[in-house]
């Protein structure tokens, strides 16, 4: 079984629109219920650690530009 790059980024896309989806919901439901929802502490997190962030967008972008590079 090959893989093909449009089959990685469509996997990709997809697990990333999935965690997108999840959050959202995290968070309504959160605020319904009056507690704090998790995207606060993503958004806390990323601001702890701002190099660490940088290097994950670094290496997505690495990847993609790998798989999409003609």
């Amino acid at each position: 079984m090959n893989f093909g790059a449009e089959t990685i980024v469509s996997l990709i896309a997809t697990l990333v629109s999935l965690v997108v989806f999840l959050l959202m919901l995290e968070e309504s439901l959160a605020l319904t219920a009056g507690r704090d929802p998790i995207t606060n502490d993503v958004r806390s997190a990323v601001r702890r650690f701002p190099r660490v962030t940088y290097a994950m967008a670094v290496v997505i972008g690495m990847v993609l530009g790998h798989l999409l590079w003609p």
